[in-house]
């Protein structure tokens, strides 16, 4: 084959035979013990430099003397030291639990490529899967003890207190003493490797609890905490942002506003697919907002993917139910002044049945003449039977005009002529309109007078006195009509 795979390993040298002139390692395969040539064996010169500054420090020949303490004597005392790292765990202290490796350690972790030699490697990966809350137990260990070490290998299980989940591993600790105390000189974890191949079982009821993990996540209202759920490379295409979220620092940032209205989901609808280290749930959730108490539907796409040995979301899309999209109805402003003219245009025909039929079925007329509200098709038809015997015919003549999603108002000043008498009122309006059944619509009418052409005219004696001689005047005409203007619209006259 051309391609190529990566791996890591490990050799323990124990002893150095004196009967071949080559030099000889002695290695460990199940039950039985092989020796193979020292040159048939390539390691990095980075693992076995290591490996040179222990042999050295200890001295691992046929004439090594016991460390200070004495030799490890029983696989009990060896297992003890399992105990004591994963008492280390428990108190989720990454420092606690990096002391309990050697000054010059290596640590191939399960859950990272990247080879841990230092305190803060160690450390660093530790800060991670300590956020797990993991506990260990051996399943199944062999145990191999020598002059100043001990080696450990077998199988280890870890229940993540986070979540429930059992993860098993394969591990090997090499224990060495150093200032009088046993530490782990090296430590290499690995999945197991059928794992792998056959990929991790799930069922369908763990995908959905999947799901709860993550909705318990929210009721932290922490959105770190919700971030940590998503995989390396996860996509969020979230319900209330245009903006995909490609990373860690993008989804905390979404969920850190989310998380302000105290949201909780359920899901309604379910449809679960498994396949080779992933999952797929698709449906519809509802989340109710404990801040207002407001229960909001949206659909759902959850893409699991199995990643350092846990569950995590892959792909994470959620959009809002198309049938309640409200789908705008474009209108440029002219389009919202064009729609008076129709109006006005009605208002020309003098049938106040098509001004009436301008209104929405929930039109709401305040008109300038009448005190009674119009809220229904009657009563609008009712207004413009008596307004429309005036031949009314309107202008706007100052308006302001904004635009919103299947809505627009017109608001302003207008004046109308009054063709029976040539007078010109102005008023004050405002139109609301909507698209409603396929057209745009008055949903809500007000007009009144100009407030200042109310106000009381002031009028002196002399004043009244020559409005008498205009009514002279008039007579003098011998025009009755021009006499007649000069009487009020409601105006009485006792004759003599």
């Amino acid at each position: 084959s051309a391609s190529s795979v990566k791996i890591r390993y490990d050799v323990l040298q124990t002893a150095v035979s004196p009967l071949s002139n080559h030099k000889m390692v002695r290695v460990r395969k199940k039950t039985t013990m092989h020796t193979v040539p020292i040159k048939a064996i390539k390691a990095p010169k980075s693992v076995d430099s290591d490996y040179s500054k222990q042999k050295q420090k200890t001295k691992l020949d046929s004439t090594a003397k016991p460390a200070a303490i004495g030799p490890m004597t029983t696989e009990k005392e060896v297992r003890a030291l399992f105990s004591l790292w994963n008492s280390a765990l428990a108190t989720g202290d990454s420092r606690i639990v990096a002391s309990r490796y050697t000054k010059n350690p290596v640590l191939l972790p399960t859950i990272s490529d990247r080879v841990r030699t230092d305190f803060d490697g160690i450390k660093d990966y530790f800060d991670n899967f300590l956020l797990n809350e993991p506990d260990g137990r051996i399943i199944e260990g062999h145990i191999s003890i020598g002059d100043g070490w001990a080696n450990d290998s077998g199988i280890y299980e870890f229940t993540m207190g986070t979540t429930g989940d059992k993860v098993k591993a394969r591990y090997t600790f090499l224990y060495v003493q150093e200032d009088g105390v046993w530490k782990i000189q090296h430590h290499h974890s690995s999945v197991m490797p059928e794992e792998i191949a056959m990929g991790k079982s799930i069922t369908e009821d763990e995908v959905r609890g999947l799901f709860s993990l993550w909705n318990d996540a929210l009721a932290t209202l922490d959105p770190r905490r919700v971030a940590y759920l998503y995989s390396k490379k996860a996509v969020l295409l979230p319900t209330m942002s245009d903006t995909p979220r490609r990373n860690f620092s993008s989804i905390e940032d979404y969920f850190t506003i989310f998380l302000q209205n105290k949201p909780q989901g359920e899901i309604l609808e379910s449809n679960v697919t498994i396949g080779h280290n992933w999952a797929q749930d698709c449906g519809i959730y509802e989340f109710t907002m404990g801040t207002t108490g407001k229960k909001v539907k949206g659909r759902y796409s959850f893409i699991y993917v199995y990643e350092d040995n846990e569950w995590k979301i892959s792909h994470h899309h959620s959009s809002i139910m198309p049938e309640c999209i409200v789908i705008a109805e474009p209108i440029t402003e002219t389009e919202v002044r064009s729609l008076f003219n129709l109006w006005n245009d009605a208002l020309a025909t003098e049938d106040p049945c098509k001004v009436a039929d301008r209104y929405s079925k929930n039109g709401v007329l305040l008109p300038t003449v009448s005190d009674i509200p119009r809220t229904d098709y009657p009563g609008i038809v009712d207004y413009f039977t008596h307004f429309l015997k005036l031949k009314p015919q309107g202008e706007i003549l100052d308006g302001n005009i904004i635009v919103g999603t299947n809505w627009a108002q017109d608001a302003g000043v207008y004046e109308f002529t009054m063709g029976t008498t040539g007078d010109k009122v102005k008023g004050r309006y405002t139109f609301v309109y909507v698209f409603e059944d396929g057209e745009w619509k008055i949903s809500q009418h007000h007009s009144s007078v100009m407030p200042e052409g109310n106000k009381p005219q002031v009028i002196t004696e002399e004043e009244v006195k020559n409005l008498f001689q205009l009514w002279n005047s008039a007579l003098i005409t011998l025009d009755p009509d021009a006499v007649a203007k000069r009487y009020a619209k409601n105006a009485v006259l006792l004759p003599t």
